[in-house]
């Protein structure tokens, strides 16, 4: 009989534990902040593991258990899929909330900064500013020709000194801590571009050039030229054949005749340039000047890139865009002359 009390109280016993382990397991889950203002930062470093994730909450006070945090990811089948970021977690988070926040990004304290294709450094250090804050002194410093990544980033080694860093900061969606500073941000747009170019494997001449013949020396010409045909036109398609018309401009000393060179110095932004305009004394002037501007006018998307280093072959000299943005091409002067009296009304 006393055996049986004992066996009662032992069943008793793991009914009672089973319960409370259930009970506190469900807490873990789904419990809710006493104080939501009571918050920590974390941060997921992108390719860390659930189990490393699991292992700095634990440390840093922010869940009680590795072992539950973990089965609970295993459960819903998103183990690889908690997003790198920055976050602000209430304490005391339930886990459930918790993995809601770390997979979808909710709540995070990064800032998503989208740099459009062709945009300036000037254009980019205004919507960096809406964004972060980063005032436009220590955009400046960060992107003008004395830029502290000068002489550390091989990208940058053919660059002349006397230019700033328009062209090189690539156009991309971006993710950044809220308190990023104006280097934290040129430093990943131009580690981006110098990785964007090395997946296009880009083989530069090393050939002489005697009269009046060119080649795409180094990445410096590339942008430049890149950034032309992307402030020039709008689709692949056209972006290949301009890139084409400007490579045999080049190479027989013929001037560029860019309206969009003329335009970013002017700050101008209409789709054609005025007499006065084709005045302006500068070496960005591509009508007064042949050859190449000394940098890019613009920081050009990856299309342009590809259109620069691999032009569209054709027997065009000329374009032009029509004001609902058609482009029309023409072999001579001639049919250009043509073109404009037609289209450009």
């Amino acid at each position: 009989m006393r055996k049986m009390s004992f066996t009662v109280i032992a069943i008793v016993v793991i009914i009672f534990s089973l319960i409370g382990s259930v009970i506190w397991t469900a807490e873990q889950i789904w419990k809710t902040p006493i104080n939501l203002s009571d918050k920590a930062a974390f941060v997921i470093v992108s390719g860390e593991s659930a189990h490393q994730i699991a292992v700095d909450l634990k440390e840093d006070g922010l869940i009680d258990s590795v072992w539950l945090f973990e089965a609970f990811v295993r459960f819903v089948k998103r183990d690889n899929r908690l997003q790198a970021g920055s976050y602000e977690i209430s304490r005391g988070e339930g886990i459930s909330s918790l993995f809601m926040t770390l997979r979808y990004g909710l709540q995070t304290t990064d800032v998503e900064v989208t740099i459009p294709e062709g945009y300036t450094l000037l254009q980019v250090g205004i919507l960096v500013n809406t964004k972060l804050g980063i005032s436009d002194v220590d955009w400046h410093k960060a992107t003008g020709d004395e830029s502290p990544f000068e002489g550390t980033m091989p990208l940058l080694k053919d660059k002349p000194d006397t230019v700033d860093l328009e062209g090189y900061l690539f156009p991309d969606t971006y993710r950044f801590a809220h308190d990023a500073t104006a280097e934290d941000v040129v430093r990943k747009m131009l580690e981006t571009m110098a990785l964007r170019l090395d997946e296009l494997e880009i083989v530069f001449s090393d050939k002489g050039c005697e009269g009046n013949c060119w080649w795409l020396q180094n990445t410096h010409e590339l942008l430049t030229l890149a950034s032309i045909i992307e402030r020039e036109v709008m689709t692949n398609a056209d972006r290949g054949e301009v890139a084409d018309i400007f490579i045999k401009r080049l190479e027989v000393g013929m001037p560029l005749q860019a309206d969009s060179t003329i335009n970013y110095v002017s700050g101008k932004k209409t789709p054609g340039v005025s007499a006065d305009d084709l005045q302006i004394d500068s070496p960005y002037n591509t009508y007064k000047y042949a050859g190449l501007p000394p940098g890019p006018i613009s920081n050009p998307g990856i299309a342009s890139i590809i259109a620069a280093n691999n032009p569209q072959t054709n027997d065009y000299w000329y374009f032009l865009t029509t004001p609902q943005g058609e482009v029309m091409y023409a072999k001579t002067y001639e049919e250009q002359v043509a073109n404009k009296t037609k289209y450009l009304k």
